[in-house]
């Protein structure tokens, strides 16, 4: 490096680094001025007293003036370093002259000082100056003082002996001043350099700090989060297989999962793992931690007490510095309680409150899944439609507790008798829907196998049901459909199976019938009358006709008014048609209230025309256990004025079965108005002798069924012997129905029958046009006459 290139470094050293250097100076003078005072003092107090014996006043002088000038530059506050650093070169350089001059060669220490103490105390560029200085006053004061400077061999040439003396000194000043100079500038680069490293290591500390504080605030966010946080290390063994390794676990996880972090750390996963854990969320969870891609799962996972909970997680890989996913994060919450909403809404959506079956929605679903496969398959399957017999009996009897009991235990019967393969569902009510699925390629055997299941069930459901102690019983009647066929959907499926329930129930209820194709039209059939029969109440299309009863005589002793519909189409339609569609549909009630008026209304045109006989009325067990009941008939008799003593309520047996208590206090509070009641087709049902004693009866009525065989048939002849005889003796009056020879009404004359009806004697026909025909006729004719029969046949 040249003196240049020095000099130009050692000004492009930074201000903070000279002014560390100026500092140091400050030091390096103060300690100078200190030691040359103290130093120059204990030699300078001889030297003058040296000097004052010798008469060198000029010694004297100097060496005094000389205290003073270090004392003045060491203590005097206002001077600052500059200053007192040029003072104390100046003071050096002119004792180095005055010495030149007075002593000789000692004058060539002090200007030999003046640069090497220039470079050390201000900079190497003045020292330059001063050793070009140095040179110059040595110069001329040896050659204007001549001081005694000896070279040898130069003697006798005085001034190429100073010129040889001047650069010897120029030399050797310049080695001492550049040598400072140097060691001053590596000492301001060290300087400088460390400042540069302490200061890098304070920033870096500082960041460190910064680093720590903010990863001592992330772990802390972290560990509180209510979110579940695992760190998770993936690393490979030795054959290539990954490992899973946990690094760090929150307080969450360890508040859900009951494990500590000293459980989970360095350890795999998998003991999160369970029965129920989802074995296509954990291979998508593998395929991700193969591909190295983000991956969101819900889980089942198990507690360390062995409790499942639902876990919503986002993994997430994290690459080092060197690219590599050696870490994943893992961020999952506990989504249990949704999950069990959801479920619970799915429930609601899919399955039965009540039986915890598949409900409807859920049902038709399934049948349209089978209906596919099936189809593919060739595999015949069945639908089962079951439906209780009577259930409402005993819903209304014991009460809805009662009958979901009963309707809880009829699933678990119905789930026992099938395989896990099938379905049963709970359609709504008493009505239950079973699925057998892929019963067998042949369509014979499917339906063999299916009609043996059916029985199966109907079995299980007719045994006792234990319900709070007390036993029940009950029966259902089940239609069955076979699939697949063409165009076959799931509401055909469901519709065609309730047809043949309904067909089921109409052969007399427990039984299992089977869909056939003619089932649909007679189901159109009673849609068809239901919707026409609702139009003929409000359409005048219903009429009320009379057909009497007669005594021995042939005499007209009371009537019965029969409902007659005469379509403006189709002409007139069977009661056996409309009235069954009439009870189920819920319409018997509006036509049971216009009944019970048209009979009180004729009761009164019978009055007025002179014939004071008694009318029966058919009333329906709905209609009957209506709770306004006896109120509408109070209602009835006294908006019409009829006489309540020729008003007859004719009951069927059924209606005697259920709630009996209650069925009697409505027929006595009816008794007591003067109404009197019948048993109408008596001996077709329960015919039981324990209700006959309670009930307040006025008469029974011996169904056809019986009647029209008499006397040929000799039981049917011993059951009406028997009402007969059994009436007689609890006094009640007698009404055989379907007469219509004259040999079945010599046999019930000759056993005592009060009171006949049937087409031997009057068919049915409106009440004007009958009370015209008796004005006809002035006496009263025999049941047996010509007039009669003809009559019969017009009607």
């Amino acid at each position: 490096m040249t003196v240049f290139q020095f000099i130009r470094n050692y000004y492009l050293l930074t201000p903070s680094a000279l002014n560390e250097t100026h500092q140091w100076r400050e030091q390096v003078l103060s300690a100078i001025l200190f030691f040359v005072l103290a130093l120059g003092s204990a030699t300078a107090i001889p030297s003058i007293v040296l000097a004052v014996s010798e008469n060198l006043w000029s010694v004297v002088v100097v060496d005094i003036f000389a205290l003073i000038w270090v004392a003045t530059i060491w203590r005097l506050p206002f001077l600052n370093f500059r200053q007192r650093a040029w003072n104390f070169l100046l003071f050096l350089y002119l004792l180095g002259v005055w010495f030149l001059i007075k002593v000789g060669l000692t004058g060539l220490i002090y200007l030999m000082a003046f640069p090497v103490l220039t470079s050390l105390l201000l900079n190497l560029r003045y020292a330059m100056q001063a050793l070009l200085l140095s040179a110059l006053s040595l110069l001329v004061v040896g050659y204007l003082a001549d001081p005694s400077l000896h070279v040898y061999g130069f003697d006798s040439h005085p001034f190429l002996r100073l010129i040889i003396v001047t650069l010897n000194f120029t030399f050797i000043s310049a080695v001492m001043a550049i040598s400072c100079g140097v060691l001053l500038q590596r000492l301001d680069g060290s300087l400088e350099q460390q400042r540069v490293i302490a200061a890098s290591l304070q920033l870096g500390q500082s960041s460190l700090r910064m680093a720590n504080e903010e990863l001592r605030l992330i772990v802390a966010a972290v560990a509180r989060l209510n979110d579940m946080v695992m760190i998770i290390h993936v690393d490979a063994d030795a054959v290539g297989k990954r490992c899973l390794k946990i690094v760090f676990v929150n307080d969450a996880f360890v508040r859900q999962t009951g494990f500590s972090s000293i459980d989970v750390i360095d350890k795999s996963p998998v003991f999160l793992q369970g029965p129920r854990t989802q074995t296509e969320e954990l291979e998508r969870l593998s395929h991700a931690l193969i591909t190295c891609e983000s991956v969101h799962i819900e889980l089942i996972c198990y507690t360390r007490d062995g409790n499942e909970f639902w876990i919503e997680a986002d993994i997430v890989p994290l690459a080092n510095d060197a690219g590599q996913y050696a870490h994943w994060v893992a961020t999952g919450r506990d989504i249990s309680e949704r999950k069990k909403a959801q479920e619970h809404i799915h429930r609601l959506a899919y399955f039965d409150v009540l039986t915890g079956l598949p409900n409807r929605r859920l049902l038709l679903d399934r049948m349209g899944i089978l209906l596919a496969t099936a189809r593919r398959s060739n595999m015949f399957s069945a639908v089962l439609f079951i439906d209780l017999d009577h259930f409402k009996y005993i819903n209304d009897a014991r009460g809805h507790a009662v009958g979901d009991a009963l309707l809880i235990q009829v699933a678990e019967r119905l789930s026992l008798s099938l395989r896990e393969v099938d379905t049963v569902a709970h359609i709504g009510g008493d009505e239950f829907v079973v699925l057998l699925c892929h019963v067998s390629n042949d369509v014979a055997v499917s339906a063999h196998a299916a009609q043996a299941v059916a029985e199966k069930i109907r079995y299980a459901i007719s045994q006792f049901f234990d319900i709070n102690g007390m036993q029940y019983n009950t029966t259902c009647s089940i239609g069955i459909t076979l699939l697949p066929r063409e165009n076959q959907s799931a509401h055909d499926l469901l519709r065609e199976a309730d047809t043949a329930m309904f067909r089921a129930k109409s052969c007399g209820r427990n039984q299992i019938s089977f869909y056939e194709t003619g089932m649909q039209s007679e189901v159109e059939q009673r849609l068809t009358v239901e919707r026409e029969l609702s139009e003929a109440i409000s359409g005048g299309q219903l009429q009320m006709h009379i057909q009497p009863q007669v005594d021995r005589h042939g005499t007209p002793v009371g009537g019965e008014m029969l409902m007659r519909w005469t379509h403006p189409e189709r002409g007139p339609i069977s009661p056996a048609i409309f009235i069954p569609v009439a009870e189920e549909s819920g319409m018997i009630l509006r036509l049971g209230d216009w009944v019970m008026e048209q009979g009180c209304l004729a009761l009164l045109q019978l009055q007025q025309a002179g014939w004071d006989i008694p009318l029966s009325v058919n009333v329906s067990p709905k209609q009957f256990r209506q709770v306004d009941f006896v109120e509408k008939v109070k209602q009835v008799l006294k908006n019409t004025g009829a006489p309540p003593a020729r008003l007859i309520l004719e009951v069927t047996e059924g209606l005697l079965i259920e709630n009996l208590q209650d069925t009697i206090a409505r027929m006595v509070e009816l008794t007591k108005l003067g109404i009197r009641f019948s048993i109408d087709d008596f001996g077709t049902g329960y015919s039981s002798l324990a209700y006959l004693k309670k009930l307040p009866l006025y008469e029974l009525k011996i169904d056809k069924s019986f009647v029209q065989d008499t006397p040929d048939d000799a039981n049917d002849t011993a059951i009406v012997q028997s009402i007969l005889s059994m009436a007689s003796h609890l006094g009640l009056r007698v009404v055989a129905e379907g007469v219509e020879t004259r040999e079945q009404a010599d046999f019930l004359i000759a056993n005592g029958c009060a009171s006949m009806q049937g087409f031997l004697f009057f068919r049915p026909m409106p009440l004007d046009k009958w009370l015209a025909l008796q004005k006809q006729n002035s006496l009263s004719v025999s049941a047996f006459t010509p007039a009669d029969t003809s009559l019969a046949s017009s009607q």
